[in-house]
């Protein structure tokens, strides 16, 4: 038995290949296009080879690898650009600073996670924090519509329950905004992804959060304190780098704009009748 695997996924571009002989298990992997390194483990038996190869071979597909035909040659992978890149090393970054996205919500903590996220970003160089606050500034501003605002409204805004019938104050402060926004976008990518496209994805069974604190301010300062760890006499660096490259970035600027006004009061409960319902509960309990 033999199969070859490649991953060419995001950054990615790595083969594996295993194959079994008797109860010799061997296995080569490494970067594409260079000779990689090789393992050989004998088994007991051949079935056993067989069984734990196959459980090897499980992880690899769940990891992202696809299987190629032995005399396939392998496709170049197409290079990305600086933005997906860009966009790839922020996910990571959020995602591997988490140590509970699989846990329920009462193991999270926001604090711990944005520390967790600090060290993580001060292990690398400069460029890679100025990657980072960038592309936080750009989600940030791809969250500045009035759907989000007004899945603020329902999680956080004044209600009353009037004939069975949810009423929000439509109150939006500029900086609980900035926030909430935040918080969203430390709950990763696919939350992300989901909640842009419909809002009562947050209601979907997917996610699990605690509505009773939907800030996270700490991360707009992220990039500046991880640089802040290995330098001295440095405020701010980060943030002030971007807006001088990137001023259209700026989340914070008065020249911002949503796709429409948000609604509030009855309208709220037309509009997303699943979400409302569900936190309304949530909050009135």
């Amino acid at each position: 038995m033999k199969r070859n695997f490649i991953n060419q996924k995001e950054l990615s571009d790595k083969f594996w290949n295993i194959e079994c002989s008797g109860n010799v298990q061997k296995i080569s992997f490494g970067k594409t296009g260079t000779k990689g390194r090789e393992t050989v483990k004998e088994y007991a038996d051949e079935k056993e080879c067989n069984l734990e190869s196959e459980k090897l071979i499980h992880q690899k597909i769940k990891k992202g690898y696809t299987e190629i035909q032995e005399n396939d040659a392998i496709p170049q992978k197409i290079e990305l650009s600086d933005n997906e890149k860009a966009d790839i090393y922020f996910w990571e970054a959020i995602e591997k600073s988490n140590k509970y996205k699989k846990a329920h919500w009462s193991e999270y903590d926001i604090e711990e996670h944005i520390e967790n996220l600090t060290d993580y970003l001060s292990k690398f160089g400069k460029d890679r924090m100025i990657l980072f606050e960038k592309s936080l500034q750009e989600k940030l501003s791809e969250l500045y519509t009035a759907e989000i605002a007004e899945l603020s409204i329902i999680l956080e805004g004044d209600f009353k329950k009037e004939n069975g019938v949810y009423v929000f104050d439509d109150y939006l402060s500029d900086d609980g905004f900035i926030y909430f926004r935040c918080w969203l976008i430390l709950k990763g990518k696919e939350f992300f992804e989901d909640i842009k496209a419909d809002i009562q994805s947050f209601v979907s069974g997917k996610y699990s959060f605690n509505i009773g604190e939907c800030w996270a301010e700490g991360l707009l300062y992220v990039a500046d304190d991880a640089y802040a760890q290995n330098h001295d006499d440095e405020e701010s660096i980060i943030k002030d780098t971007v807006y001088e490259l990137y001023p259209e970035n700026d989340y914070d600027g008065m020249d911002r704009s949503m796709n429409r006004e948000p609604k509030g009061g009855a309208d709220l409960q037309t509009m997303y009748p699943k979400l409302v319902e569900e936190i309304g509960v949530l909050r009135s309990s």
